[in-house]
């Protein structure tokens, strides 16, 4: 049965999360209920979801602009400005973004819906989890055990200790965040940078989905050449798609169970301990990625996705 997800997206500056979102939305393993976007101008986020969505023929998955700022007082994030660029969002209904429920009464009401004997609703969180903690802050009492866990491209794992962290992007745009999420007592799955960066995508990848000649495939070659050139570099890893993959083929990682506490500190670092004995740790932390068959299966839905 495909678990039912909602795929929370910072999309529009590094083109993972464009590739992200196709993956999700393109896999039979998954029923993607729903789109949330988080950080900066969400609603330009939340355009780029919506035509993508519309190019990949699924008009029946709604997206929701959400949380702009984060909830740590005092951290402040860049804006790359290519954002929006190499996609043609003219087609797209902005009003109707706009009018659409919040995000936490849009997932709420997923949450809601879940029927007891089925598949729980699964959270992904591929930018700064504000979103998500703003979600479970307004759930009712006893709601958040219709939801079967998070999935979170967040942090780095380098082992156990003070001594063993590296910061992290998404954990620094809102560490509090973070810190909320992982005291919820729901389950936590995250996929850091020790693993996200032993995958890539490349030029020849691009060019070859280009090749395809169809309007999605070249919308997101569109969005891969801006983000190209706004790295200066023709490879990219894809830390989003795997965190998506991480949901339905978890065998494609090796997992650690740990217990993390979010450092405070504007560096998005996180620390690592194992749990001790008779301690129940509810988050696990990739800390091995099997690159190759990750590439194989992401490779594969991205270009029969964009074959039409």
């Amino acid at each position: 049965m495909p678990i039912p997800i909602v795929l929370d997206t910072d999309i529009g500056t590094d083109i993972d999360d464009a590739y992200a979102l196709v993956l999700a939305a393109a896999s039979p393993e998954v029923d993607l209920k729903a789109v949330t976007t988080v950080c900066g101008d969400t609603l330009l986020r939340a355009r780029i979801a919506r035509r993508l969505l519309d190019l990949l023929g699924r008009r029946d998955v709604p997206v929701a602009p959400g949380a702009a700022q984060p909830l740590t007082p005092g951290v402040r994030r860049g804006w790359m400005v290519h954002e929006g660029q190499g996609i043609d969002l003219s087609e797209v209904d902005e009003a109707a973004l706009r009018a659409g429920p919040a995000v936490p009464e849009l997932v709420g009401s997923l949450v809601a819906a879940t029927q007891p004997c089925g598949e729980p609703l699964w959270l992904v969180s591929i930018g700064a989890l504000t979103n998500i903690a703003w979600c479970l802050e307004k759930m009712p009492a006893g709601s958040t055990g219709r939801i079967g866990g998070i999935v979170s491209m967040a942090s780095c794992f380098a082992g156990f200790g003070p001594e063993a962290t590296q910061g992290e992007h998404n954990v620094a745009c809102d560490p509090q965040a973070l810190a909320r999420v992982l005291q919820s007592g729901i389950p936590v799955a995250l996929v850091g940078l020790n693993v996200t960066r032993k995958t890539r995508m490349d030029a020849e990848d691009a060019a070859r989905l280009e090749s395809l000649g169809t309007p999605l495939a070249a919308a997101l070659a569109g969005m891969h050449r801006v983000w190209f050139r706004a790295i200066g570099r023709d490879a990219s890893p894809m830390h989003d798609p795997l965190a998506v993959a991480a949901l339905f083929r978890p065998d494609l990682l090796e997992w650690t169970e740990v217990c993390a506490e979010v450092a405070d500190s504007a560096d998005g670092i996180v620390i690592y301990n194992p749990p001790r004995a008779g301690q129940v740790s509810t988050c696990r932390i990739a800390a091995a990625v099997h690159a190759d068959a990750f590439h194989a299966l992401f490779f594969h839905r991205i270009e029969r996705a964009a074959r039409g």
